[in-house]
């Protein structure tokens, strides 16, 4: 062998022995050398994230009704009134505006009067759950606005009510 390739043989196996140490150098744990090289990992495809948002549909009615003579609110109008709740608060750029209405019974200003306390009834309620107190209107109609223009209970039970309007 001549001098020349010697020189290039033992500058070969040193740039591969220092080539070696660096690839070792930073590894803390012993590296084992697997008995068949791997394949190439192909490229990895990142899939978005979707966030899913629950839309809150709005309530089927717009009214809760109320007791002869009363504003205070019963089981079915807070049920009614959570539905408006949760949807109000899931569309911030809604306002409304609460109608207070009566039966027939009782002069025109106590109704129109009483009209006022039902709708401030529904608004506490709906303010109670986190809705802004701007972002509601309260109007009472007394018994200018009957749903049924008929006499008897069950005419007048259905203009007993607060109608949640959107503004």
């Amino acid at each position: 062998m001549n001098m020349d390739s010697t020189r290039s043989t033992k500058q070969i196996f040193m740039v591969a022995l220092a080539a070696a140490a660096l690839l070792f150098a930073g590894c803390s744990k012993k590296m084992e050398v697997a008995p068949e090289a791997k394949p190439a990992p192909q490229a990895q495809v990142v899939q978005p994230v979707v966030t899913t948002t629950t839309s809150v549909t709005k309530p089927s009615t717009n009214a809760v009704y109320f007791a002869f003579d009363s504003s205070a609110l019963d089981a079915s109008a807070r049920a009614t009134l959570d539905g408006y709740a949760a949807w109000l608060n899931a569309n911030n750029s809604e306002n409304i505006t609460i109608e207070g209405n009566c039966d027939e019974r009782g002069s025109r200003e106590y109704n129109l009067a009483l009209g006022q306390r039902r709708a401030d009834s529904v608004r506490d309620y709906l303010t109670a759950n986190g809705i802004a107190a701007g972002r509601i209107d309260t109007v009472s109609f007394g018994e200018e606005r009957p749903v049924c223009k008929g006499t008897g209970e069950a005419c007048w039970a259905q203009n007993r009510r607060g109608d949640i309007v959107s503004r």
